[in-house]
């Protein structure tokens, strides 16, 4: 029953495999004439051990004076035939490498396009379940897996079934007698490239998923090198990637062993089957049941044969692993991304104004079901007015935001915008309308200008000009030598945080939003930035509809309201002054960072 189920698994994701094809289709016209171009290749291959097997076995004091090209008996005839098909079989070789290489460009072009664009449109849910490092060995190591099977692998595959089938049927016209016992060793071959094949796969499989591991911790170690070397943890870092890495040697050194293994037993039965085959043929030959011309030409065809099936048996273990990278790779396209808006599609601007309303809002977390993040929260914010979220870190202050730009889908409960379910909003337009200043701020590796414009890719350099102004950054940005070129480094690295804070400012003022997002803008800065940054701050919030969640309880002290949020659920809400009255939570969270500073 088990072996039942392994074997309908194992038919349903070669079938599933299958669909990667899909993206040959397109170029199926240049394909067919790659086919067309391994067909003449193959043939004219094919043709080599019939004219060579006649030249080896040809009469060398054939004194005929008249010269037939195809006369089998010539020597003349045949080197010229040979030669002729040598040229043959290189014009058709090149023909098909260039018509493959062309249709495998195009068709991985394709296969990166789609992948990279499901994962970019793919919810944030489903990237707090896989980590990036194993996604981008998705995107890069197994892609390149497909490229070495759809140029090399599978064009080979077809070239080597081809030269069996063609191969088995000439030498059993020559000899059906010697064909059988040469034929008599095949299923030995075969059912060991089946066993060796399945365990070749496995280990495979598992030293990607161990190499998706170690490029994990490369990319966590070099994103947060400020950490590592902070906590002075680079000796701890190298042993975790140390450990990883001695992982994928064991594994790759045990399938060093077994594909040596599976390379030495083909070999000894191949070359065993050919001597076998020889002696029987010699003595058939000294019988008078074949003569020298057929014989060779047989022993020619055999090796071609045997070459082959050593050759398939390879090319199986390699399609194995390409079976494996194309499950990864299909994973990810087959998976329900959110309904984003193409490039090629103007984003539908909404009129909206900007009133805001959560109503009996529960949500947890598809990694944490069993804990309510929020239970039943209710609240409205009017059109152009500001609301601070305070309380404890957890509380679900960040968890309101993320539910607001749809990163998320509340659990229960609604939120309407403008008395309209924000679910009934294009996803893109709505997101169009909201912009967020985060307190880890990320900038792209690129300029401050692309970081800048990057609120609006369409905006005129007057415009990014204008918001780097009003988010009073241009004052630093003129002070560099190469102004708004200026290059940020990896995720901003070679800027403070308060200019981070002021180029994110100036991206969310160019986006022009009707709603505002503050997660904590001002929390990590010093009292300087922290002016220039309340200051921009306050120009982006005049006359939009803004939610401050609030670290430093003095920011938010002319708030239209505040909510104090504990345990998932509004404590207390009100403005600043009614707040302190009630001596509460607020009261006491003010009186304990005021005590604090």
């Amino acid at each position: 029953m088990v072996d039942s189920t392994a074997k309908k698994n194992r038919f349903k994701n070669w079938n599933r495999s299958l669909k990667i094809f899909k993206y040959i289709k397109s170029y199926k016209i240049t394909y067919v004439f790659g086919l067309i171009c391994l067909f003449g290749s193959s043939l004219s291959a094919m043709i080599f051990p019939y004219l060579l097997g006649n030249l080896l076995g040809a009469d060398s004091l054939n004194k005929n004076s008249e010269f037939n090209l195809f006369d089998s008996n010539n020597i003349n005839a045949l080197f010229i035939l040979l030669m002729l098909l040598f040229s043959t079989q290189a014009i058709f070789s090149f023909l098909r490498i260039y018509f493959f290489g062309i249709v495998t460009e195009k068709s991985l072009k394709d296969i990166r396009k789609d992948t990279f664009n499901k994962l970019i449109t793919m919810p944030i849910s489903f990237f707090d379940k896989n980590k990036v490092g194993e996604l981008q060995s998705r995107v890069s190591s197994d892609i390149v897996q497909l490229t070495e099977t759809f140029n090399t692998t599978l064009a080979e595959f077809l070239r080597q079934i081809f030269t069996i089938i063609f191969g088995i049927s000439f030498i059993a016209f020559i000899s059906w007698k010697l064909s059988l016992i040469m034929l008599a060793i095949v299923p030995v071959i075969a059912i060991s490239a089946v066993i060796f094949g399945r365990y070749i796969k496995k280990l495979s499989k598992k030293a990607q998923d161990s190499a998706a591991d170690s490029n994990n911790i490369l990319l966590e170690a070099l994103s947060g090198i400020k950490n590592v070397k902070t906590f002075a943890n680079e000796f701890f870092e190298n042993n975790k990637y140390q450990y990883s890495i001695n992982e994928i040697k064991k594994l790759g050194i045990k399938g060093s062993i077994w594909r040596g293994l599976f390379a030495s037993f083909i070999i000894v039965a191949m070359f065993g089957s050919i001597i076998f085959v020889i002696w029987n043929g010699m003595k058939m030959v000294n019988n008078g049941e074949l003569n020298s011309q057929e014989f060779f030409q047989f022993i020619l065809y055999t090796i071609m044969i045997g070459a082959s099936f050593g050759g398939v048996s390879s090319l199986l273990g390699s399609i194995q692993k390409a079976l494996g990278a194309t499950e990864r790779i299909l994973e990810i396209l087959e998976m329900n991304s959110e309904e984003i808006q193409s490039n090629n599609e103007k984003i539908e601007k909404l009129q909206i104004k900007g009133e805001l309303s959560f109503k009996d809002v529960g949500f947890r977390y598809e990694t944490r079901p069993d804990i309510s993040v929020l239970n039943n929260v209710s609240f409205k914010i009017e059109s152009g007015k500001q609301t601070a979220l305070v309380g404890a870190s957890g509380a679900g202050k960040s968890t309101i935001a993320n539910l607001l730009l749809r990163f998320y889908e509340p659990s229960s409960g609604s939120i309407s915008i403008d008395n309209e379910n924000y679910l009934n909003y294009p996803l893109s337009s709505l997101r169009a309308e909201i912009a967020i200043v985060p307190q880890e701020v990320f900038l792209f590796g690129g300029t401050i200008y692309e970081n800048i414009s990057y609120g609006k890719s369409s905006a005129s350099e007057k415009e990014i000009f204008s918001a780097a102004e009003k988010a009073n950054a241009l004052e630093f940005i003129e002070k560099f030598p190469d102004k708004m070129e200026t290059l940020v480094g990896d995720r901003g690295i070679q800027l403070s945080g308060g200019q981070k804070q002021r180029i994110a400012i100036a991206r969310a003022i160019l986006k022009n939003p009707k709603i505002l997002i503050l997660d904590e803008a001002t929390s990590s800065l010093d009292s300087e930035s922290e002016k220039y940054v309340q200051e921009a701050l306050n120009y982006l919030m005049e006359g939009r509809t803004s939610i401050v969640i609030a670290h430093r309880l003095t920011t938010i002290m002319k708030a239209d309201n505040i909510l104090v949020i504990k345990d998932g659920t509004i404590f207390e809400q009100g403005k600043h002054e009614e707040l302190i009255s009630k001596n509460g939570v607020y009261a006491h969270l003010t009186n304990l960072q005021f005590e604090t500073n």
